[in-house]
């Protein structure tokens, strides 16, 4: 037999009794006092306690236990988001930092790059204006030794005709061209060793 079909044969039988008969009506004072009530007070007591715990254990607790279920269950969901979202984040965050290494490591082979390019470029550049130095330098040692052996020439030439005129105004002795000349060179080279 169900629970409720038990409750009704309770009531029933409750109600056919001879103990739950109506108080006198006709006697005064409290009638709490009043020993013919107690049976109607006890069986309405027993009733109403029976009625709430039937209420309490259909209606109110499985709500409550449903409630309680529902909210276990969503914390322990939210709390299964939080580790899944703690994980994306530790993983995005990991691939952020692999991303800075790479891109350190990049930009510090971009500049290795650059600066050795550089330097490779400024050698080769140097090298270019030490050539072009040096030839110039030639070039012009070149030109002061032509001038030089020019200006020697010119002198050994103006020496050598400035003696002859000295030699024929202040003197009466006769000049030699050959004989002076080989004297002159003798003398410039001796004097050019010199230096």
């Amino acid at each position: 037999m169900s629970y409720y079909h038990k409750f009704i044969l309770l009531l029933l039988i409750f109600a056919n009794t001879s103990f739950v008969a109506k108080a006198d009506e006709g006697k005064g004072g409290l009638p709490q006092l009043d020993l013919n009530t107690y049976p109607s007070l006890v069986f309405w007591s027993v009733v109403s306690l029976i009625i709430g715990y039937i209420l309490m254990k259909y209606l109110v607790t499985p709500n409550i236990k449903s409630i309680l279920n529902n909210r276990e269950t969503n914390i322990q969901n939210d709390l299964v988001k939080a580790r899944t979202s703690n994980q994306e984040t530790e993983k995005i965050k990991e691939n952020i930092i692999n991303s800075q290494i790479d891109l350190k490591l990049k930009s510090q082979l971009i500049i290795n790059q650059a600066l050795t390019e550089t330097k490779h470029n400024i050698e080769k550049k140097e090298k270019d204006i030490n050539q072009k130095l040096y030839e110039k330098v030639v070039k012009a040692e070149k030109q002061i030794l032509d001038t030089q052996k020019l200006v020697i020439k010119e002198v050994i030439n103006n020496s050598e005709e400035l003696t002859a005129n000295v030699i024929q105004n202040l003197t009466n002795l006769k000049y030699d061209k050959v004989e002076g000349k080989r004297a002159i060179n003798t003398a410039s080279k001796i004097i050019l060793m010199e230096k």
